[in-house]
């Protein structure tokens, strides 16, 4: 009779791991957070590509994926990720009072960075520094509605690259302070097929390392609105987020300001309209399309949200003011990509990425030869393999990715993909421009060798990256003309970086993990001065304490 009800406790044990749903609460997991690399390293040791690789995700979808893996004869890395992944997925509110939950876990963190050479940005840059104080707030409703808000006390932005050979996140002085908070407030609704989340989080559609072409998380935050249907093997996301964009003097690269009194410099009612359908075949193969439009002043439109629309179909660059008298000043401009994913089995897989915003075909080549349409293409691959490695979840990748000078340019800087926010009220300081897409932007080719090791306490990144970047920058200089067609990356006198960086993080106790990051860095023709190098190193040290 007591074996018997051994194994009756052992079905029990393996059901609730096997279909670990039942009971989970509904929770959207972000970008950057630990749980999407585990999620990743389960799905590809298990022989299978990640359908898509878009968070954020709802608890609902990982578990989904999860419910198809065997999670038997598992190596003990692989076993160590699947605990961690269902803590957090199955983790109860602290407090609950009826259909209402409530979670809140305080952070305290302390940060002190030295560099050599204050001339070289920081190779850590500052969406990594930790906030002094973060107050995150999740609310669950009924299993079915979360809500989240993180109040931060940290310093802004625009003093992390300052001239300084040494700093800290204190908030030392009350002018650094960034008063843009929450940087991360949504509600989310959803169930097991679906979720809707609206308000302000991070972003990333993609399997890059380095960032993403289409969408990538390189602002600090986008204000939206995702809609999200998914199975096992189709996934449709629809995204429309909001960019207010206003441009002044410092905007434009030398030679292409306009006269800022003749045409639109400000606006809110900027909007990127996007959808994205992902497929999955044989479970090895996953295919991603993308095809998105930035409208630069225009209210929300209804033909936008159609989720089976095609919005070259709308010809809506014919619907709008031109920005200024050039015929090819359009107001919105369109983007579209494609990702694929390919697990070649044993751990390996392959994956790459094109992104197009602009594309002079050989008719417009061969009948307007004098106009010049540039190109705005972006190309990014790469090779990554997962294992097992003495009980340490590992992951190696080789990542290249190229862009075209005119990549997320176009005719207006309200029709490039280019988002803004502004920075502290209490001094007048500069407007943050920053990419949509691939951090680094256009005209770069770079070419990066990465792993990344866990095992608890300890998490151990590396990487060593080469950099080849143009004279192009997030400035827009749109020009028109036989040399902008004929251009390639890179442009002018290009900036070369060899750069290597390593960090260690140890949870030395449950609450209280210490990191220490480090890089080194070489760069040739600084600032595109042919001849000029420059060298630097830098240090920082970190304590975080979660309560």
């Amino acid at each position: 009779m007591l074996y018997r009800q051994r194994w009756i406790v052992f079905l029990l044990v393996f059901f609730g791991l096997a279909h670990p749903l039942i009971s989970a609460p509904f929770k959207m997991i972000g970008v950057g957070d630990p749980i999407v690399e585990d999620y990743v390293f389960l799905v590809r040791t298990g022989e299978e590509s990640v359908l898509s690789l878009t968070p954020p995700f709802s608890s609902e979808e990982l578990l989904t994926t999860l419910r198809g893996l065997s999670i038997t004869n598992r190596s003990p890395a692989w076993r160590a990720a699947y605990a961690r992944v269902m803590q957090v997925l199955q983790s109860q509110p602290v407090l609950k009072d009826g259909a209402l939950g409530l979670t809140v876990h305080p952070e305290l963190a302390v940060e002190g960075r030295w560099r050599s050479n204050p001339n070289l940005d920081w190779v850590r840059d500052e969406k990594q520094n930790p906030a002094v104080f973060s107050l995150p707030l999740e609310f669950f409703f009924a299993n079915s509605l979360y809500a989240r808000g993180d109040l931060n006390l940290r310093n802004d932005p625009y003093f992390y690259n300052d001239s300084e050979s040494v700093g800290t996140n204190l908030p030392l002085d009350v002018q650094k302070l960034d008063a843009n908070i929450p940087l991360k407030a949504f509600m989310a609704l959803g169930g097991p097929w679906w979720n809707f989340q609206i308000g302000r989080d991070r972003i990333s559609f993609g399997t890059g390392h380095t960032g993403n072409l289409a969408i990538s998380d390189t602002p600090d935050y986008y204000d939206f609105a995702r809609l999200s249907l998914f199975s096992p093997n189709f996934k449709y996301s629809l995204l429309i987020t909001q960019l207010p964009l206003e441009t002044s003097s410092d905007f434009y690269a030398d030679g292409f300001a306009p006269d800022l009194n003749t045409v639109l410099t400000n606006t809110t009612q900027r909007f990127l309209y996007l959808h994205r359908w992902d497929v999955r075949l044989w479970k090895r193969l996953s295919i991603g399309i993308s095809e998105g439009v930035m409208v630069g002043n225009s209210p929300l439109e209804l033909r936008f949200l159609n989720p089976l629309t095609v919005y070259h179909s709308f010809f809506s660059w014919n619907d709008y003011s031109k920005w200024n008298t050039s015929w090819y000043s359009d107001m919105n401009g369109s983007i579209a990509a494609l990702d694929l994913e390919w697990a070649l089995g044993g751990g390996i897989s392959l994956y790459g990425q094109m992104v197009m915003n602009q594309y002079a075909t050989p008719y417009e080549q061969e009948h307007w030869p004098e106009v010049g349409l540039p190109n705005g293409l972006g190309w990014l691959g790469g090779v990554e393999y997962n294992s097992d490695v003495a009980g340490w979840r590992s992951m190696f990748f080789l990542e290249a990715v190229y862009t075209d000078p005119y990549l997320y340019t176009l005719g207006s800087p309200f029709a490039s993909f280019i988002w803004m926010r502004r920075l502290s009220a209490l001094v007048v300081k500069p407007l943050r421009y920053m990419w949509i897409g691939y951090p680094e932007g256009r005209d770069v080719i770079n070419i990066t060798f990465g792993v990344q090791m866990q095992k608890d306490p300890v998490n151990l990144t590396f990487q060593l990256s080469y950099l080849n970047k143009g004279e192009h920058s997030i400035k827009w200089d749109w020009d028109l003309g036989p040399d902008a067609f004929n251009q390639r990356t890179p442009t002018g006198v290009a900036e070369q970086r060899w750069l290597l960086s390593s960090e260690i993080t140890v949870q030395v106790i449950k609450p209280l993990s210490l990191s220490c990051h480090s890089a080194l860095q070489w760069v040739q023709n600084f600032n595109h001065q042919l001849g000029v190098d420059d060298f630097g190193s830098e240090l920082i040290l970190s304590a975080k304490y979660t309560f």
